[in-house]
């Protein structure tokens, strides 16, 4: 929850009781209503901080529930009243939530300079909106991190089987700051019995940088390959505008490293912001370095930072262009790797075809990668239908509000099935963009 919604809890809280400081207002009637109202904005908050349910729907839940606990809603009037409330909403969250694929492609007209496009069908390239601006990618910068793993176990060196210790990746988790990936991640491969004497085997680590998106997973990769070796191997694939990697978790420290007592959030954006990108780079190496010795104990850190200071991290996070992440599916999708190394690939990538096993009716293949924060939300698929027909997907957003980023999560599905399915949509798109253009 941000300040604002805090603020919002709170003057309610303040407003139910402060009629009850008059002896005269303190009735059974309205310590009654003080009690329903303070135990139901206790119950969103419980909703939203240990549930991680959305704000909005745990407020509107709340609402409801106290409309049903009032007496005075009982009544003829009222009932009218709050039945066109509830039609009125009802048609409002309709029109918004309903499934529109048109919404990510009217994102992309209004929004030139936060996002990017690419899209490519049997290896013609198809749509190239804005595909060579470099924006943050988020997670789904493990793509090329899979992709190295996967080469040194081609090239015999690293064992696949090799078994990890859970306390070695647990030295990267930061709780609270990747939407419980790794805890559930953990739960999978707990229920699925892959976890022996608190080890696992290094490819279910791979899996779960993908399948899951655990940041823990990934810095810990990162540290076993070598951060170099992955640069190198962006390099040698010639994705030209991909910038160097860096581990992800340990920046979400720096704000405690520049910051004193004396300093408010705007300084510390200022300070986080006047750091040399070189030196950034450096600073996270460095810092993971010491979680994975244990010099810096991660579980004594609590993750509370300002929306204004994690867009500083969000803005940070490696870039690269919507056409080298393209290139860099084909290259997975048309088996251009060594044999092992492109099994491994499709293993790692292909989740939601075990994930969703109805995507098996209209897929041979299909794989994907996304990566958000509060401010981005970015996706990654390739597809090859069961008539031997191949396409690879990139969208790239930035910039995003918080209503934003919702209204896209909820269209992104339908906006790729129908670029994938309809030869007629991606031709809308194309001609759109281009007019854009």
């Amino acid at each position: 929850m941000n300040i604002w919604a805090w603020i919002g809890l709170s003057g309610i809280v303040i407003l139910t009781l402060l009629p009850l400081l008059s002896e005269k207002q303190r009735t059974k009637e309205k310590i009654r209503e003080a009690v329903i109202m303070n135990a139901i904005v206790l119950a969103i908050i419980i909703a939203v901080l240990l549930f991680n349910v959305d704000y909005l729907l745990a407020f509107i839940l709340g609402a409801v529930v106290y409309i049903l606990l009032d007496k005075k809603t009982y009544t003829k009037k009222r009932l009218i009243i709050y039945g066109g409330i509830i039609i009125v909403i009802g048609t409002a969250f309709f029109y918004i939530f309903r499934d529109n694929p048109d919404y990510v492609l009217h994102h992309l007209q209004d929004n030139p300079e936060t996002t990017s496009l690419y899209v490519v069908k049997n290896g013609e390239e198809v749509i190239a909106y804005q595909s060579d601006i470099v924006h943050p990618l988020a997670s789904t910068v493990k793509i090329i991190i899979a992709l190295e793993y996967a080469m040194q176990v081609e090239a015999g060196e690293l064992d696949k089987d090799q078994l990890v210790p859970l306390a070695d990746l647990n030295r990267f988790y930061f709780e609270g700051t990747d939407g419980f990936a790794h805890e559930t991640w953990l739960e999978s491969i707990h229920t699925a019995g892959k976890i022996k004497d608190e080890q696992v085997p290094l490819h279910e680590v791979a899996k779960g940088m993908i399948t899951y998106s655990s940041n823990a997973n990934t810095d810990y990769l990162l540290h076993l390959l070598g951060i170099s070796a992955v640069n190198d191997r962006i390099e040698s694939l010639g994705l030209i505008h991909h910038e160097p990697v860096y581990p992800l978790v340990s920046p979400l420290l720096f704000p405690e490293y520049v910051a004193d007592d004396s300093m408010n959030t705007d300084d510390i954006v200022n300070e986080l912001e006047a750091i040399p990108m070189e030196r950034y780079r450096e600073l996270a190496i460095d810092f993971s370095n010491q979680m994975k010795e244990g010099t810096i104990d991660i579980e004594s850190y609590s993750f509370d930072l300002p929306l204004a200071v994690q867009r500083v991290w969000s803005d940070r996070l490696i870039g690269a262009s919507a056409k080298d992440y393209g290139n860099l599916l084909s290259i997975i999708s048309n088996d251009e790797l060594p044999t092992e190394a492109a099994a491994i690939m499709r293993d790692l990538m292909e989740w939601p075809m075990e994930m969703n096993e109805a995507n098996q009716d209209y897929y041979a293949h299909l794989g994907s990668k996304g990566g958000s924060t509060a401010f981005i939300l970015n996706d990654t698929l390739y597809a090859e239908n069961l008539d031997g027909e191949n396409i690879e997907i990139v969208l790239f957003t930035d910039d995003l509000t918080r209503w934003q980023n919702r209204l896209l999560q909820h269209n992104i599905n339908s906006f790729e099935v129908n670029l994938i399915g309809s030869d007629e949509y991606r031709l809308k798109v194309k001609q759109a963009l281009e007019e854009q253009s």
